[in-house]
């Protein structure tokens, strides 16, 4: 893939469910097939009732040339406007970001996800002072967290052609199991994610006790009303909006890591709010203690030592009890998820950590499988615990041989 070839667009209608994710490397053709033609279109309109629209089988071209996009009109029957003006078919036209096609009568919207060059505001700690210098990767790790394959594989791209070695995580657990135990150089962070909003991976990292200064590069890949002054509270060093420059990313991660590298003291990354309660565990047991963060509430994580079976539910009577410690999760909003009144129990086998589900009405889930009752299953560092539908996510204050 060359430079000029760095294009992921967003193409949506609203007769779609949900947008089309195109690369460009070249050049795309927009129409609708038939069961007559041998040449079909790379976007192909005709579920969304393109023929009825007046969209022409070859519509339109998009390409991609000298670091910019243009659209041609293939001389379609019932012609192309973009923005509002005609376009004269078979001419060039320069496409940019949020710009509106009509093809015949239906709408087309353009978003730039990532581009060679030209990107979206960005914005960055108030006490980050970034070198304005790009430096060559040596081969470290960058993991990127990104949900969509084909924009995942640009951002790998993007990277790898600056000399960094990628890791691609589709969820915010398997960046956190990732993240403990390959500790990578930097992260690039969509923030809309399948399990929960990547800005959890955000707070995570910068809770953890011996790695919590790993430079974060949030990006806006997806339609999301999240802010960057969002991203700057959850500890992102950096935050671009799409479109996405595959320079100036380049830039702001290769700058990132030097200086992180070199212990640059330009970058002071904030601690966040669950950071001192981890730090507080004295030593001699943190081998018994783990940090549980609950899905849609980061910034409340539950601490807890196990050198006792400890339960989780509801509110719950004495009668109910078989632990002398219970977590009561209604403030979580147990109930409508449908956590039990005593749902699980956390048991400590000589630093193996282990959930027992107490024969529930909705079952209990490690990583998407269901536990049989009364049964004692391990839990390792990172796993999603679910209760019902409410998430936890397990994290081992010291890990040990885990």
């Amino acid at each position: 893939m060359t430079e000029n070839s760095l294009w992921m667009l967003e193409l949506s209608t609203p007769q779609m469910p949900k947008p089309f994710l195109v690369r460009v490397e070249d050049q795309i053709t927009i129409g609708r097939s038939t069961k007559t033609d041998s040449q079909q279109p790379d976007v192909d309109l005709a579920s969304y009732g393109a023929e009825e629209l007046g969209v022409s089988r070859q519509h339109l071209v998009i390409n991609s040339e000298n670091n910019r996009l243009n659209a041609i009109d293939l001389g379609s029957g019932n012609g192309t406007i973009l923005n509002g003006t005609r376009m004269n078919p078979n001419e060039t036209y320069p496409l940019t970001h949020d710009d509106q096609l009509q093809l015949g009568r239906l709408k087309l919207h353009v978003q730039v996800i990532v581009s060679p060059s030209q990107g979206g505001v960005m914005h960055k700690q108030p006490s980050l002072q970034l070198s304005d210098q790009s430096y060559a990767g040596r081969g470290q790790s960058v993991l990127i967290v990104e949900e969509h394959p084909e924009v995942a594989k640009v951002l790998s791209l993007i990277m790898e052609q600056a000399g960094y070695k990628t890791r691609v995580s589709t969820e915010v657990v398997g960046a956190m199991r990732f993240f403990n135990q390959k500790r990578p150089a930097a992260a690039i962070v969509d923030v809309m994610l399948s399990d929960m909003n990547g800005l959890e991976f955000c707070r995570y990292v910068r809770r953890d006790i011996h790695q919590n200064t790993m430079p974060m590069v949030v990006i806006n890949a997806s339609k999301s009303l999240m802010t960057a002054t969002d991203a700057m509270i959850a500890g992102a060093d950096i935050f671009l909006d799409r479109p996405v420059s595959a320079k100036e990313l380049r830039h702001v991660v290769s700058a990132l890591i030097y200086q992180h590298e070199s212990g640059d003291a330009s970058i002071h990354t904030k601690h966040l709010v669950g950071t001192a309660p981890l730090k507080g565990v004295v030593p001699e047991s943190r081998r018994d203690s783990a940090v549980l963060f609950v899905a849609g509430y980061g910034d409340a994580p539950i601490v807890v030592n196990a050198q006792q079976p400890v339960s989780f539910g509801r509110t719950a009577g004495a009668g109910d009890l078989a632990t002398k410690t219970h977590i009561d999760l209604s403030r979580y909003d147990a109930v409508n998820y449908g956590v039990s009144r005593v749902h699980v129990i956390l048991h400590n086998n000589d630093g193996q950590f282990q959930v027992e589900d107490m024969g529930t009405v909705n079952g209990t889930y490690i990583n998407g499988n269901p536990l049989t009752p009364r049964e004692r299953v391990p839990v390792k560092n990172a796993d999603e615990i679910r209760l019902g539908r409410l998430r936890m996510y397990i994290y081992f204050i010291e890990d040990g041989e885990r």
